[in-house]
């Protein structure tokens, strides 16, 4: 059921993207800014559909499915708070349905929260230095005194 959930939602959103490149051809505001947002939205649709066949492999690509139902909640919100723009409810539902989809069919659903394996660790308190011991052959030509009239520079003359 994941998969089918996972290709379902890809579909949707690589057809949504298709869609929404028609509108923004006449006033490509994301464009001048260097995206693309129907790339954007294909990528994300595309990645969910290819990581529908091994779900458990792709954890990233469930938990950015996940996230997408969140992320549109945020902008329709937004959208209507600060510019009194009409709220959608059809994104809301399908991102909010389908990420809590995944959620509820994912199997592991610990694996879905990031482990903080990766994070910086605290620095160790710091302790004292150590003696450093001398190599034994230094503290034993240290030891032995040179022969008399040869410096260690001198090379040895064959006479």
């Amino acid at each position: 059921m994941l998969t089918v959930a996972m290709l379902l939602m890809g579909m949707a959103l690589v057809g949504g993207a298709a869609a929404a490149l028609v509108p923004t051809s006449l006033l490509p505001l994301d464009q001048e800014v260097g995206t693309h947002t129907s790339a954007a939205g294909a990528v994300l649709g595309i990645g969910l559909m290819a990581a529908a066949f091994n779900p458990s492999a792709n954890v990233a690509w469930v938990r950015a499915g996940i996230l997408y139902g969140v992320v549109v909640l945020a902008f329709e919100a937004g959208a209507y708070f600060l510019w009194r723009e009409p709220f959608h409810l059809g994104p809301v539902f399908f991102g909010l349905a389908f990420s809590l989809l995944l959620i509820a069919l994912y199997p592991q659903r610990r694996a879905l929260v990031p482990s903080n394996d990766g994070a910086a660790k605290p620095a160790p308190a710091a302790m004292p230095p150590k003696q450093v011991q001398p190599a034994p052959a230094a503290v034993a030509a240290k030891a032995e005194p040179a022969p008399a009239g040869k410096q260690d520079d001198e090379p040895e003359s064959e006479t």
